[in-house]
């Protein structure tokens, strides 16, 4: 009955330090929200970009690029990108920064190992590992077809576990299409102040939310249904090494 109840509390602790990116990007869209047109606008938003001129967009790409080491929400920055740059633009500033963002997480993983990440997802982490190994485009692509889903966890999950590269960053890219098309036309029309453009854009996110749980629930239900298995040791090939070769003896 405890190891029952201690299972329990370590799996919650898990899904709570996994969801933690989802909750804050919530709260960053409702401020956004609360703000409105009333605090900023596109137009006062440009005045602030002068200075950069022709390089406020190679800016915010690089600043996507190196967001996962800030530790700040995608959904919030591109809400901000499409008020400074509108709908279209920021929508592919957004998916260029998501593609060098999604590589720079990819081979940091892969060289820092499975370490940082049992310890973050605890006992979970061997079936989150093997979920993303074993569909590595899927397994991204679903995880980013959600908006609000931890994106940047599920990449270091499989990368840090030998999941292929180019699977695994084409799932990120393809899979946040929507949800970026989406938040960018949320910012754009809180931006302008445009209500019914606002309020539509919010409706897609909800509903992309819930097609992302559907669709997605093979590997949630994988990776819960999973029995609790101690950690993995950390091997050679998971860090993206050559495994080391055997020795042949004579007997």
């Amino acid at each position: 009955m405890v190891e029952v109840s201690l299972a329990s509390s370590s799996g919650l602790k898990t899904w709570l330090r996994i969801l933690a990116p989802m909750v804050v990007s919530i709260g960053g869209l409702v401020m956004l929200r609360l703000l409105g047109p009333d605090f900023i606008d596109q137009r006062t938003i440009r005045e602030l970009l002068l200075p950069l001129g022709d390089y406020a967009p190679l800016a915010y790409v690089a600043f996507l690029a190196v967001r996962p080491l800030t530790l700040l929400p995608g959904q919030v920055i591109t809400a901000v990108g499409g008020m400074m740059f509108g709908t279209l633009a920021a929508t592919l500033y957004s998916l260029t920064g998501s593609f060098l963002s999604a590589t720079l997480l990819f081979f940091v993983a892969r060289k820092l190992g499975t370490r940082p990440m049992q310890r973050l997802c605890g006992s979970k982490y061997s079936a989150i590992s093997k979920a993303a190994r074993r569909h590595d485009f899927q397994f991204t692509f679903l995880a980013c077809l959600n908006p609000l889903c931890p994106t940047d966890i599920m990449l270091i999950a499989g990368a840090a576990s030998g999941a292929r590269f180019w699977p695994s960053v084409m799932g990120v890219v393809l899979g946040t299409i929507p949800g970026t098309f989406l938040t960018a036309q949320f910012g754009s029309g809180l931006a302008q102040g445009r209500t019914v453009m606002t309020a539509v854009s919010a409706v897609g996110m909800v509903v992309s939310l819930v097609l992302g749980v559907i669709f997605g629930r093979r590997f949630y239900k994988e990776v819960n249904e999973a029995p609790v298995e101690a950690p993995e040791p950390e091997t050679e090939t998971a860090r993206g090494l050559p495994a080391a070769k055997e020795v042949l003896t004579t007997p």
